[in-house]
């Protein structure tokens, strides 16, 4: 090593030995281009201009560096984070003392003590809380380091009180790879205790903001068990401050259960609803054992279109079943092949050849029916599968023995259909003896499989059905479908083949029934099961249509009851003045947030039109939001109000998350602890050296300035030589 003026040259002998030959055969060769020339003295100075040229690009290849600490004028920065969100109030902590404290309460305590003087005196502290974006709902920790990380330069190290429950924001380990590069450790302290406080907690519930009449409310719930023993309770259903329902739950040791609650209201009107489950002795929390709702049930007469070939007995049981229903203003159509065009009361003579007039229908019921002469049309489909994407419409599929359904397997319908049929079993599966819809555990929890007004107190009835001798043969369920009920003895390569299956597709659904024998049920009991049935399932598919409506406009809001943050996604049906979809229109909506923020949007066509428009805006605060339709030209105007629910994203109660602020403090090379072992944490800290010093290295080949110096002697040189015509 060769050290010059504070500059280094760490090259080896033999480099600087083959650097010396070529400088040496430079100056020969200088020489000798001078004595050419009649020894002139512009000569001479070129080629010494030269010489020093080679010098200068020698020295830079031997990569001379000049090293410069920098010297730090501030101390190095201990930040100190504490979470301050709503599972610290959690009171599961001890004191010095013996008081029972909250985990929050505990951590500033412990932030009062000397041992914070003793480490200012090497660096400078500061405290910073954190929560998340939403408040004290949520914890962000990957937030907080990461802002630490941008507004502080001269880090030592990262000291952190939280009980480890980062809910929201990125994860605080996609901060280990930027610390360890920049040799900041996290010592962290779990605040909290590691086993949970005695309680029963309702941890979800959910129920419809709007059902049709004589449609079920179905809520799902979701309750936990943070006892070390079995508890047994009652769930609770009020309407109205009025005890509807109890279901009783066995929910064993550190147990979560989950279930549904179905209630049919005996009228329309809107209703205030409540899911509790009572309080019982030794609850340390008394506040998360309800949850309220506001529920609006009104009487809509539901637009439904039969569409068969042959009229088999289920479609004409199905076709009196519907007839009869109040709720239900039927159409029907036959494709017969070898009769004419189908006529009578509620007959239509041909599928609607214009989508204005199917657009009107809720509820398509397609049988043993396909694509073909006589039959439907490729547009027929497309007709029909953008009623049920983009008006929000439903679809059953009803195959029969003629097996016409397998020729829609090339249509738009397939997409939407919730089964893959088999091409090789066209006819279908026809058995001696009867099988039965056996319920998967999701029918199990279905309200559709729960009959409204039967008297059955559980769905153990469905094994006790008449049963049925054939039925179509699919290969498996669609990807995203539920299926409720499977054959009872069939089975193919995918496992029992799907009897009952249920699809969301776009803002509609669509229902597959295997077998159409429904109308067996009848048997002995008359309309007992076999009408509830049809009936429950043309409510739950027309449900979407009528959210929120009005004459001439209808609007669909996704999800029903949003949370806070959560996109809304808009999705309005406009017609005109002549009661069609609105084409080339106008769609606004004044939207008015419960904090007094008001904001308008503009509804954009979709792509096919049909008087379908839509648009999305976010959920930024808890409580009513109002939103005002308008559609232009013909000034068709609805008003809808749509509750935000808090995203209960903290809860308190629970144990501390650890595993989270160990992984960090492991990767960063920090150390974590306890309540109980906390001082090992701040000896450990305090025990920790300051950051090495920082040194920046100038190297002479990326200098920009000594690289144009370069190239100006080179350039003076070569155009010497061109000048005295050397070249």
């Amino acid at each position: 090593m060769f050290e010059f003026n504070g500059w280094q040259f760490s090259a080896a002998i033999s480099s600087v030995f083959g650097c010396s030959i070529i400088f040496g055969l430079s100056i020969f060769l200088s020489i000798r281009t001078w004595s050419k020339n009649g020894k002139k003295k512009n000569v001479a100075v070129l080629e010494l201009l030269r010489t020093l040229s080679v010098l200068f690009l020698i020295i830079t290849l031997l990569n001379p560096e000049k090293i410069e600490e920098i010297k730090k004028i501030q101390k190095p920065e201990i930040i100190c984070l504490l979470d301050e969100s709503r599972s610290m109030d959690t009171n599961d902590t001890i004191d010095v003392n013996g008081t029972l404290k909250s985990r929050l309460e505990w951590a500033k305590n412990i932030l009062q003590l000397d041992w914070l003087q003793k480490l200012e005196a090497n660096a400078s502290v500061s405290i910073k809380p954190f929560s998340s974006n939403i408040g004290k709902g949520g914890t962000d920790l990957g937030s907080a380091i990461k802002e630490v990380i941008q507004d502080h330069s001269e880090i030592k190290a990262i000291l952190l009180f939280s009980d480890g429950d980062s809910n929201t924001g990125p994860s605080a380990l996609s901060t280990a790879g930027k610390l360890r590069g920049l040799k900041t450790p996290v010592y962290s302290v779990q605040v909290g205790s590691r086993k949970a406080l005695p309680d029963l907690s309702l941890e979800d519930a959910n129920a419809p903001v709007f059902v049709l009449k004589e449609e079920k409310i179905n809520i799902p719930f979701r309750v936990k068990n943070y006892f070390e023993n079995l508890r047994q309770v009652n769930i609770e259903l009020l309407a109205n401050e009025k005890l509807v329902l109890a279901k009783p739950l066995s929910l064993p040791a550190s147990a979560e259960y989950t279930g549904n609650l179905a209630w049919l209201p005996p009228s329309d009107g809107n209703y205030t609803l409540k899911v509790k489950i009572p309080l019982i002795e030794d609850e340390t929390i008394l506040h998360n054992n309800e949850k309220t709702f506001q529920t609006r049930v009104e009487s809509k007469v539901i637009k439904a279109l039969l569409i068969d070939s042959l009229p088999r007995w289920e479609y004409r049981f199905l076709r009196n079943a519907l007839d009869r229903d109040p709720g239900v203003d039927l159409k029907c159509l036959l494709f017969h092949p070898e009769l004419k065009e189908s006529s009578g009361k509620n007959y239509l003579s041909n599928f609607p050849q214009d989508f204005n007039n199917l657009a009107g229908f809720d509820v398509i019921f397609l049988g043993d029916v396909g694509i073909g002469s006589g039959e439907l049309k490729e547009e027929d489909c497309d007709k029909l599968k953008k009623l049920i994407v983009q008006q929000a419409s439903g679809m059953v599929f009803l195959p029969g023995r003629r097996g016409r359904q397998l020729s829609l397997s090339n249509s738009s319908l397939t997409d939407i259909m919730p089964v893959i049929l088999d091409p090789n079993k066209p006819i279908g599966l026809g058995t001696l003896n009867p099988s039965n819809l056996e319920l998967t555990n999701r029918g199990r929890d279905h309200w559709l499989t729960n009959l409204r007004g039967t008297g059955e107190t559980d769905r153990e009835f469905w094994e006790r059905l008449p049963g049925f001798h054939w039925s179509a043969v699919v290969k498996k369920s669609r990807p995203g479908s539920e299926v409720l009920a499977v054959h009872s003895n069939f089975k193919n390569n995918w496992g029992s083949m799907p009897m009952l299956v249920i699809r969301y597709t776009g803002a509609g659904k669509t229902l597959y029934m295997g077998s159409d024998s429904a109308w067996r049920w009848r048997r002995g009991v008359e309309d007992k099961y076999h009408y509830r049935f049809w009936s429950q399932v043309v409510r739950w598919m027309a449900h979407g249509r009528y959210l929120a409506e009005k004459e001439g406009v209808r609007l669909i809001t996704d999800p029903e009851r949003p949370k806070v943050g959560e996109k809304i996604f808009l999705r309005c049906i406009a017609l005109d003045k002549a009661g069609f979809p609105l084409e080339n229109g106008i769609v606004t909506a004044n939207i008015f947030h419960s904090d007094g923020l008001q904001e308008k949007i503009t509804f954009s066509p979709t792509e096919t039109g049909h008087g379908v428009y839509l648009a999305q805006m976010q959920a930024q605060n808890s409580g009513a939001l109002k939103i005002n339709i308008e559609t232009a030209p013909f000034k068709r105007k609805l008003s809808v109000n749509v509750m935000i629910s808090k995203d209960e994203k903290e809860k308190m109660g629970k144990p501390i998350n650890g595993r989270q602020l160990q992984n960090l403090s492991e990767l960063t090379g920090g150390k974590t602890s306890g309540i109980q072992n906390w001082k090992e944490v701040i000896n450990e800290l305090t025990a920790l050296p300051n950051p090495e010093p920082v040194f920046r290295i100038h190297r002479l080949r990326s200098n920009s300035a000594w690289g144009l110096f370069l190239f100006s002697m080179l350039a003076i040189y070569w155009t010497g030589r061109k000048l005295l015509g050397m070249i």
